[in-house]
């Protein structure tokens, strides 16, 4: 059986195995974006490895606190220590332990593993590990020492959409023209995992398989003679080396490669096209595969036209082994040698996705209104998550979530029996039963991940939303908070769930925009099988080999790596999609298939026995190569992540039949965000809310003023909606009041005596919250008789802040020492009782509780002394 990891047997299992997620859960979310920052822009040099330690030196920019905030999603102050930020030069080394920890040391002053520059380190080898020189590591004790000195015809369906006519034309159409697209950007956001990478800041795919240069060496004297005459190069006087130096610099002259491209034959440039959009690199069977789908010719045309354009340059050969494509095991993994579409080719050609339009006027029999079309809006779904951050406060947990996850399925957990999830989501190896078919190959159900959550947990977070969000929804957004830990484990004794104080102004804030942005890129590199696990909704189930006993006979992280990959290889498409216009979702998916049916079982279709697999109800295994087949899986797939994820970051418009089929989607202007890196602009939707009816237009600006839906609850406590237009409101009420989770779907606010003082105490002013509350009980917005009572409890607690208080009428308790207080605190309900003690052995007691006190203690045999003044 072919080893996709071969060509790195000499490197160890715990190298191999390193995963971003890994990084993210020793250091925490902000010290790795910090230290994949360093990693991207450079930073770390002189990497050298000794088995499973690696070491280098991270030279330090100076980086200001604004930018410092939008790698760390705002919160500078955590988990990061300012001596790490100080620029300078570091040297690091780190040994990578097979449980995903790690020993580090470092030159700066943090004391633990986890420093800013060990996770650069780390992030440099996940990233480009053949940049690590295999020598001798200085030892811990030298580190120490060193820190004080156009169309394919389609045979499927004539909705299919067509290939580019040319590549050149299809720049019109494309997503990706960007005005900066002089500019060397590094990819915001890497694929680690994949054959190719998705870059969010010009929407385009980069592959990382070697530089221009390196494939050019490796060609013959007279081969680069003949692309030098392509491209008027005089080779006159040149040797090899000049030779590649100046093939180089002409493919990095955009005008000069849309000219060559421009005389390419239209098979020629469909073919360029279909490949550059698979991914830009591709094996001679998958290109084969590639031809016939697209019906692009003979395979003795399929070689013509590859001599045609590897004379241009505009595709290359490029050795595996050289790279890190052999460790990431996609298409091609097991042969030597593939075709590559150099990546200066392919940021000169903006290929486009070819769509076929969706008319919705037209479409649902004539009736519109039977279609569901659902639009994106851009901060939902951190307003969203922001309740239900709120609502999962608090809630308890069993100490066994805590435990680490990142192993994902592979190792037995206790349950109470098979197939039921255990207290961390986790479920146990599922069986197959007698009768299933697949029992006698000792096959299995996959069972779910670490991520996943608790049923109890869901049940709770409807509950408190008043089944506002479907259970997806819920299960994505518990998912993003743990990983962006705005929710974490909280350290008391009792173990339970807690929300960062500022989660409200991360989510909600002015700097939400950069929020929004670091979120998605985190999500969009998760590794994770969840989306994977979804697809038993549809009815498709997910099987593999087990062991002997009993466990699942996959790789660490195997699974989690097919699905990230298949992830971002579909949003890097959609990002290429025309915009403001409606995609035929069916024809789109068949697209997706012609261009690679396995792209959720890249690596499975190498081995003679696959170790996953997915099958319908009755147990037969799906075909990925048979179309029908292929959309009960991977169709479904596509369709839930852009009606679930892409939808709810607000990328995606979607159109829903009466069924929930997804019909179409359109990008919104989200998507330019997100995925192209377009700045942000006044342009976006303007999304219309009404809030209990109350709209007002705005005399200055001619816009709508939303009136702020304010209540109160029978405990008079505040409730307010979670929306980002709310989010002054939210700013100025919890600067006076205490939060209180999450009460009937709406952000829940008390004002207590502690939280009054302690903002007046700050200097606070409570005027504008007088004024809120003033005008959120006017008539013009209905007249609320709960909050004038509260507004004037409000003003009766400002206007006595500060003066002795005075008791009236006051029941006290007065003790002999205060031993007897203690005695009697452990002994009875005193506690609940007392409402402030004027002495350490004189009491004020609420004078409702006094009667049930004093019997409580002649039930003790202590019957106390009682004076009625009153009588």
């Amino acid at each position: 059986m072919y080893d996709v990891y071969g060509a790195y047997s000499g490197v160890p299992g715990a190298l191999l195995r390193l995963r971003e997620a890994d990084i993210v859960s020793v250091a925490g979310l902000t010290v790795a974006s910090l230290g994949q920052e360093y990693c991207r822009i450079g930073a770390v040099h002189s990497m050298k490895r000794q088995e499973a330690r690696v070491s280098g030196i991270v030279d330090v920019p100076d980086i200001s606190p604004e930018q410092a905030v939008l790698h760390t999603n705002g919160v500078t102050p955590i988990k990061q220590a300012d001596t790490q930020n100080a620029p300078g030069c570091y040297i690091v080394g780190v040994e990578v332990r097979a449980d995903h920890s790690w020993i580090a040391t470092c030159t700066c002053d943090r004391q633990d593993s986890a420093c800013v520059h060990a996770a650069a380190l780390l992030y440099q080898w996940i990233s480009h590990p053949a940049t690590f020189q295999s020598t001798t590591i200085p030892s811990a004790a030298h580190l120490s020492s060193a820190k004080d000195s156009d169309a394919v015809r389609a045979p499927h369906s004539q909705e299919d959409p067509p290939m580019p006519s040319t590549v050149q034309d299809s720049q019109a159409e494309s997503v990706g023209q960007n005005p900066q697209k002089g500019r060397d950007i590094t990819p915001a956001v890497s694929m680690q995992r994949s054959a190719v990478h998705f870059n969010a800041s010009t929407s385009r795919i980069t592959g990382h398989a070697g530089t221009i240069a390196e494939m050019l060496a490796s060609l013959s004297l007279s081969e680069l003679r003949g692309i030098a005459r392509e491209y008027d190069i005089t080779t006159v006087g040149l040797n090899k080396l000049q030779l590649v130096e100046a093939i180089t610099n002409m493919l990095q002259q955009a005008e000069v490669v849309r000219r060559i491209a421009a005389t390419l034959e239209k098979s020629q440039r469909q073919l360029l096209a279909a490949l550059t959009l698979a991914g830009g690199t591709m094996s001679d069977e998958d290109l084969r595969g590639l031809c016939e789908r697209f019906s692009l010719g003979s395979p003795g045309q399929l070689q013509t036209m590859l001599l045609a354009l590897s004379s241009k340059a505009f595709i290359l050969r490029s050795s595996l082994n050289a790279s890190l494509q052999q460790r990431m095991g996609l298409s091609g993994a097991s042969l030597d040698l593939h075709w590559q579409v150099p990546l200066e080719v392919r940021r000169a050609l903006h290929v486009a996705v070819p769509v076929t339009t969706f008319a919705v006027e037209s479409s649902g029999n004539g009736n519109k209104d039977a279609l569901n079309v659902q639009w994106a809006e851009q901060y939902t779904l951190l307003a969203d998550l922001l309740l239900i951050a709120r609502a999962l406060d608090g809630y308890l947990v069993e100490r066994e979530e805590r435990r680490d996850s990142r192993r994902g399925p592979i190792y037995r957990v206790p349950s109470p029996a098979p197939g039921t999830a255990n207290r961390v989501g986790i479920s146990s190896p599922i069986p197959r039963k007698d009768g299933d078919p697949g029992a006698s190959d000792g096959s299995m159900l996959i069972p779910a991940p670490g991520d996943m959550p608790e049923p109890s947990l869901l049940e709770s977070l409807q509950a408190a939303t008043m089944n506002r969000y479907s259970l997806g929804f819920l299960r994505f957004a518990v998912r993003l908070l743990r990983m962006a830990e705005i929710v974490y484990p909280g350290d008391t004794s009792t173990p339970c769930l807690r929300v960062l104080p500022n989660a409200a102004q991360l989510l909600l804030g002015p700097g939400r925009a950069d929020v929004l942005r670091e979120l998605f890129s985190h999500w969009l590199k998760q590794t994770s099988y969840a989306e994977l696990l979804d697809l038993n909704d549809e009815g498709v189930r997910l099987c593999c080999r087990c062991t002997p006993s009993g466990q699942p006979a996959l790789r660490a992280g195997e699974l989690e790596a097919e699905n990230s990959e298949a992830r971002q290889t579909l949003t890097a498409l959609i990002a290429q999609a025309p915009r403001d216009r409606w995609i035929n979702f069916p024809s789109f998916a068949r697209f997706i298939y012609r261009l690679n049916p396995y792209f959720l079982q890249r690596r499975q279709r190498h081995f003679s026995s696959p170790h996953w697999w997915m099958e319908q109800e009755e147990g037969r295994p799906l075909r990925p190569a048979q179309l029908p087949e292929w959309l009960r899986a991977e169709g479904h797939y596509l369709a839930r992540l852009i009606q679930g994820p892409l939808h709810w970051w607000g990328i995606a418009d979607i159109v829903l039949a009466p069924d929930d089929r997804l019909l179409a989607f359109r990008l919104a202007p989200t998507a330019g965000v997100l995925l192209n890196g377009i700045p942000e602009t006044n342009s976006l939707r303007t999304t219309v809310s009404t809030i209990n009816g109350a709209l007002t237009e705005n005399s200055s600006g001619g816009g709508i003023h939303l009136a702020p839906t304010i209540t109160v609850s029978e405990e008079s406590k505040l409730l307010l909606p979670s929306i980002p237009e709310n989010w002054e409101v939210i700013e100025l009420i919890e600067r006076f009041t205490e939060i209180c989770g999450v009460q009937a779907g709406q952000l829940c606010y008390r004002l207590s005596a502690a939280s009054l003082s302690a903002a007046l105490s700050r200097g606070q002013s409570p005027a504008p919250l007088l004024e809120l509350l003033r005008n959120a009980g006017a008539p013009a917005y209905g007249e609320s008789t709960a909050i004038k009572q509260w507004l004037a409890q409000l003003e009766s607690r400002i206007a006595n802040y500060g003066r002795i208080r005075l008791y009236s009428d006051a029941t006290l308790l007065e003790v002999a020492d205060s031993a007897v207080l203690r005695e009697l605190a452990a002994v009875t309900s005193i506690n609940d009782a007392i409402v402030r003690p004027a002495h350490p052995t004189l009491m004020i007691i609420k004078k409702q509780g006094a009667e049930g006190l004093i019997d409580e203690l002649k039930r003790r045999g202590q019957a106390p002394l009682t004076h009625d003044e009153a009588g």
